[in-house]
């Protein structure tokens, strides 16, 4: 009797240490997941404000190892090109920035050219990943009333929208934002090619002519995105497997006992 009460015992510790190994590593990857964090420019003049942790960008060239919000570098880097950008200091009108929990009050200042196109491309992400993104337009012509820009914006592998504010407001996207409404809520979905790359496009259509028109940017943000019905990365998905192995495990340790 005393044999047979310790065979089961013996086998069950093992696999109960190992599912619980693995249940707080697969609890771990979810949560960094979860709270991946997310990666902000800020456009504006040199020695500008920034959000915490944002990274200022103030015209045209490649910026390379951009932080997350977190202060943490990574291997993501921005090129900006426009004919003629340059950095513009700019108020934005509070009640037109977004609440997020990293303060975005800060996300002043601009980079504009008169051009009628300026575009982004972003490196070093993974491939063939989906993110969520924002563009913030922003404007100062002060004097004047009704739509101060007119953008069509175009997102890699994702989203196109046309984009128009007034004088200092802050347009997240498609959209001028509202200092009640999560930043989450404005995002839309682009994602990158095989080689890491998102590109961003943001053109003048000119149909305002407004001081010569133009493109007109406060900034840039983007976060990997959950998508439901995505395959589990290799860590995650090996992970799985392993728990399924152990289950198996102890239910014939239990049917031998």
């Amino acid at each position: 009797m005393a044999f047979e009460h310790y065979v089961p015992y013996a086998m069950k510790t093992p696999i109960v240490r190992l599912k619980l190994i693995t249940g707080i590593l697969f609890g771990a990857l979810l949560s960094a997941h979860a709270s991946a964090q997310l990666i902000g420019v800020d456009f504006g003049p040199p020695a500008s404000s920034t959000p915490p942790n944002w990274n200022l960008v103030s015209g045209a060239g490649t910026f390379t190892g951009l932080i997350d919000e977190e202060g943490a570098t990574t291997p993501v880097s921005i090129s900006v090109s426009g004919v003629g950008l340059t950095s513009f200091a700019l108020e934005l009108i509070p009640t037109t920035i977004p609440a997020w929990s990293n303060n975005l009050a800060s996300l002043t200042g601009s980079i504009f050219t008169f051009d009628t196109r300026a575009d982004f491309l972003l490196e070093g992400l993974p491939p063939n990943a989906a993110y969520d993104v924002w563009l913030f337009g922003a404007r100062d012509i002060e004097g004047r009333t009704g739509p101060a820009f007119e953008h069509t914006v175009s997102i890699g592998g994702g989203a196109s929208f046309v984009q128009v504010g007034a004088h200092r407001e802050l347009v997240s996207n498609s959209t001028v934002g509202s200092s009640a409404v999560n930043l989450n809520n404005y995002s839309v979905r682009g994602r990158t090619n095989g080689s890491g790359q998102m590109s961003i496009a943001v053109v003048d259509p000119g149909n305002l002519n407004i001081l010569g028109g133009g493109v007109y940017l406060s900034g840039l943000a983007l976060q990997p995105a959950i998508e439901p019905n995505a395959v589990p990365a290799s860590p995650l998905w090996s992970l799985l497997l392993l728990t399924g192995l152990i289950t198996l495990l102890a239910r014939k340790a239990n049917i031998r006992a």
